[in-house]
């Protein structure tokens, strides 16, 4: 997959930049928004995304208003201040997927990514990528027989651990933000929120989120473990570290289910 030629855009109060291939189709970004609605993949308080069909191939649109849910109601100030003052999430979401291609990982191709603020100065981004035509694997995994299953966690384990390796971190390592391409290889979806790894952006996160992800799309508790063996094996992880690294994380995962059961999470 390789990375989109990009210039820059403007329109209206939107501006932001754009893949070369495509700007004839979006020289009026609040045209093509109205004639393109799309249907509705995902809708919250602070975003929603919605899968586009268009002449070129089918897009999908994220429209983000806020940080969180929470700082968009008033309950968390904080997150609604580092909204209103943080550099586009369109723009970082467009930079780290070319990082991504450029590194030869998979992920959708950006198409758009702008920021407009309001007279008052608060800002609305959208970024828009080209479809995967691959299935998520929260809707492969429970069709997997036992044995494939464990195979997928030991592919997963070896990818996950390349992907930290080149010194990436998702943003929301879910099953249902990821797709295995014909070579059996990941294909990173939702990366407005991945980044380099560093001090606050650890790799062990990924892998309670994608643990945590596996058990809820009804896994068995030995799938995270055979992942995060295979991705300890593939770390050159030492055996004390292999065993209290995982101890944790399958401890942290299972408190988490339980918790589920009290208030209900999404997977």
């Amino acid at each position: 997959m390789l990375t989109q030629v990009e210039i820059p855009y403007s329109s209206g109060s939107w501006h932001g930049r754009i893949a070369a291939d495509w700007q004839a189709e979006f020289q009026d970004f609040e045209h093509w928004q109205l004639e393109h609605s799309g249907d509705t993949v995902v809708s919250y308080r602070s975003r929603k995304v919605c899968r586009v069909q268009t002449p070129r191939g089918t897009l999908y649109v994220k429209t983000i208003w806020g940080l969180t849910d929470a700082g968009m109601t008033g309950r968390d100030p904080l997150s609604f201040l580092k909204w209103v003052f943080r550099p586009s999430r369109a723009l970082a979401a467009w930079r780290i997927s070319q990082r991504l291609l450029d590194a030869g990982f998979h992920c959708a191709r950006p198409v758009l990514a702008i920021r407009r603020r309001s007279i008052v100065g608060y800002p609305t981004d959208v970024f828009i990528s080209e479809e995967v035509s691959a299935p998520v694997l929260s809707e492969v995994l429970p069709n997997f027989s036992a044995e494939q299953q464990l195979d997928l966690a030991r592919l997963l384990g070896r990818e996950l651990q390349k992907f930290h390796a080149a010194g990436f971190v998702h943003g929301d390592c879910i099953l249902r933000n990821l797709c295995l391409n014909p070579d059996n290889e990941l294909i990173y979806l939702d990366n407005d929120r991945s980044k380099v790894h560093g001090v606050t952006t650890r790799p062990i996160r990924n892998l309670a989120q994608i643990g945590y992800s596996a058990r809820r799309c009804g896994a068995g508790s030995d799938f995270p473990v055979i992942l995060f063996e295979e991705y300890a094996w593939q770390a050159g992880w030492g055996k004390a570290r292999s065993q209290n690294s995982i101890r944790r994380l399958c401890e942290g995962i299972e408190k988490r289910l339980q918790n589920r059961l009290k208030k209900p999470a999404e997977y």
